[in-house]
């Protein structure tokens, strides 16, 4: 949060308030901002639970290995590939 000129601007990047496996869920500040800038990459989407992501996740890479084959995985984030 950064104050200017007495307008109190929060700025965060995209967040989630769904817990993960190495993230903890976005906390709600104890203030409240005049203006708050988001980035929103998933804001509109509507994803299938983490269970069934992993699963079909974990499935692929599976069956790539056991065929002989090789698994790149790219990842945008550091704190999302650990």
């Amino acid at each position: 949060m950064a104050d200017i000129a007495g307008v109190r601007v929060l700025y965060t990047g995209d967040y989630s308030r769904e817990e993960d496996c190495h993230l903890c869920a976005a906390e709600i500040p104890q203030f409240s901002p005049d203006i708050c800038v988001i980035e929103s990459t998933y804001g509109v989407q509507l994803h299938q639970p983490r269970n069934v992501r992993e699963k079909c996740f974990t499935d692929v890479i599976h069956s790539t290995i056991s065929q002989g084959g090789r698994v790149l995985i790219p990842a945008f984030a550091l704190g999302r590939a650990q």
